[in-house]
């Protein structure tokens, strides 16, 4: 019984591979049904023997993707990213970040990231107490929730170049304790704690640039403008009657500049 189905199926084999190739295949059939969306050798560039008429693919999977061609039938839609950035605030950001990319130019995501003040423009003291060194630079983390939008490519040589925006929102936590140090002729006798969960926790912030991709490699750099105040929780603190805000700056707006890597899959 099974040399004849082997005998079977390599009659139909050579069948549909002789001429007559349409044979096997019913008249009824949808085109859907028959048809691969892809094309033949993608990614390799390899010459065939009919290379002065025809030639295998050489974009990569990406690049051929990002073109409309749906090799093997895979689109990217994952992306994946760590950023850094430095602003006119004296503060630096580290973050990673994650996008589902609903097109190859256009994602949707967010970014879990840490910032702080690495120059102090304030000083919070009085008679016989200060604010600890440490807790007088503000820090935070923060969800940054965004989408993503680049234009069509541009290739040079090996790599593609778009121009990218970034629209967000960054969501601090809204909670801040900072510790009081008790000084007496130069000597610290006790410590305290205050904390507030006043002051600004939502800002936008917009950030443009220019992306460069290798395969599924980007790396992108450029500007970002917010409206984060790095020192409004701390405006909110009281010790002993008095306010913070006489401490410390109001900073309306920030610039800075940003750099990302990320990989796409």
């Amino acid at each position: 019984m099974k040399k004849h189905l082997l005998a079977l199926f390599a009659a139909a084999v050579a069948f549909c591979a002789s001429a007559n190739r349409m044979g096997c295949i019913a008249d009824d059939a949808f085109i859907d049904r028959i048809s691969t969306p892809e094309t033949h050798d993608s990614a390799t560039g390899e010459s065939t023997k009919l290379d002065s008429f025809a030639h295998s693919p050489d974009l990569s999977l990406p690049d051929a993707s990002e073109s409309g061609i749906r090799a093997g039938n895979e689109t990217l839609r994952h992306r994946i990213s760590v950023s850094a950035s430095l602003t006119s605030a004296y503060s630096y950001s580290v973050e990673w970040g994650f996008h589902y990319m609903v097109s190859p130019n256009f994602g949707i995501g967010g970014s879990v990231g840490y910032w702080k003040n690495y120059f102090e423009d304030g000083w919070a003291s009085g008679d016989g107490w200060n604010i600890d060194e440490e807790d007088n630079k503000p820090s935070n983390i923060y969800l940054r929730p965004s989408f993503i939008v680049k234009t069509p490519s541009i290739g040079i040589k090996a790599t593609r170049w778009s121009l990218f925006v970034e629209p967000s929102v960054m969501l601090n936590i809204p909670y801040q304790r900072v510790c009081i140090e008790n000084v007496l002729h130069r000597h610290i006798t006790r410590y305290e704690y205050i904390s507030t969960h006043g002051g600004q926790w939502f800002a936008a912030e917009l950030r443009i640039g220019i992306s460069a991709k290798i395969d599924q490699l980007h790396a992108t750099a450029g500007y970002l403008i917010s409206n984060l105040d790095i020192y409004s929780q701390y405006r909110h603190l009281r010790y002993r009657g008095e306010s913070f805000e006489q401490f410390y700056p109001v900073i309306s707006s920030m610039q800075g500049a940003f750099i990302s890597l990320s990989y796409e899959f």
